[in-house]
Order: structure tokens, then C-alpha cells, then sequence
């Protein structure tokens, strides 16, 4: 592993250990040369699935592209990078676990609002707008009213 403070090429393992889901190992390291610590995650990784977009289009799922959408839905909120990852890793996790090499966006866009729900009602609304592509104002107002995700304080 090359530092990524000096680029030297020897570090030294501190220690390892599961995600949550054990889906992935945390390491701590340390450079043998100018002795900073960093962390890295191992991973299984995913290649072989294909996402299916609502234009019928497909390309590579990509784990930075989700994480990105759940963090745009999660800017000035209380959740947290780590509570992101979290979720990221759950939704990976069930994605592998269909035995698909192919999923819809709209599978995993459910399964992000699921989480969400559960988390952050403000996070979970800015998912649902932008994964629905609302036009209109009414439009999501009538999708919170039908909801049975959306908290009762959302109700109107």
C-alpha cells in the first residue's frame, strides 16, 4: 500500500476489522517513513453488475455514484459520512444479494429511500424528489399525501 502522504511503498497494518455488514475489512495503517496513520477498505468488488436506467440505457454500477446521490439528499442534515457509508454498504449489499447481474435504478432507489425513511425525514424527502423527477410542487405534495414512507408530520 503507498503512503498517501509521501508515496513511499511500505506500510504497516494496526488494525483490521469488519463493517458493520461485513461487507468490507477497515484497515489503519501506518507509513514506515514519515509515520502517519491512514485508513483503507478492502472490498469485494462488484463489477459484474449492470444497472438498467429508466431510458433503458445500462452502465456499470458505480459505488461512488450512489454515495454521491445519498450525500446531495443529506447535505445540512444530522447524517453523518459514516451513517452514508453505512447505508451505501446495505444497499450494495442487497443489490449483490438479488444474484442479478443486472438491477433497475429504480430497485436501488427504492432501497435508498427505504433507509432513508428510517434516518432522516428531510434526506428521505430530497431522495424521493429527485428520484421521482418531480415537475411540480402539487406532484410531490400529492406523492407525500399517498405515502405511507413519509412521516405524519409531512402530512397535510
Amino acid at each position: 500500500m503507498i503512503c498517501p502522504f509521501c508515496s513511499y511503498e511500505s506500510t504497516r497494518v494496526l488494525e483490521s476489522r469488519l463493517s458493520c455488514e461485513k461487507a468490507s475489512i477497515r484497515r489503519r495503517r501506518e507509513c514506515e517513513s514519515c509515520i502517519k496513520r491512514f485508513t483503507t477498505y478492502e472490498r469485494v468488488e462488484n463489477c459484474a453488475i449492470t444497472v438498467v436506467k429508466k431510458d433503458k440505457t445500462k452502465e456499470k454500477f458505480c459505488r461512488k455514484k450512489l454515495v454521491k446521490s445519498i450525500s446531495d439528499a443529506c447535505k445540512k442534515t444530522a447524517v453523518s459520512n459514516i451513517m452514508i457509508d453505512k447505508i451505501t454498504e446495505s444497499v450494495e449489499s442487497e443489490v449483490v444479494m438479488t444474484g442479478k447481474k443486472e438491477v433497475s435504478s429504480s430497485f436501488i432507489g427504492e432501497k435508498v429511500l427505504n433507509h432513508l425513511a428510517d434516518i432522516n425525514e428531510i434526506a428521505h424527502l430530497r431522495y424521493l424528489s429527485a428520484f421521482k423527477q418531480y415537475r411540480s410542487l402539487e406532484e410531490l405534495i400529492e406523492e407525500i399525501k399517498t405515502s405511507s414512507k413519509v412521516p405524519a408530520l409531512f402530512q397535510f
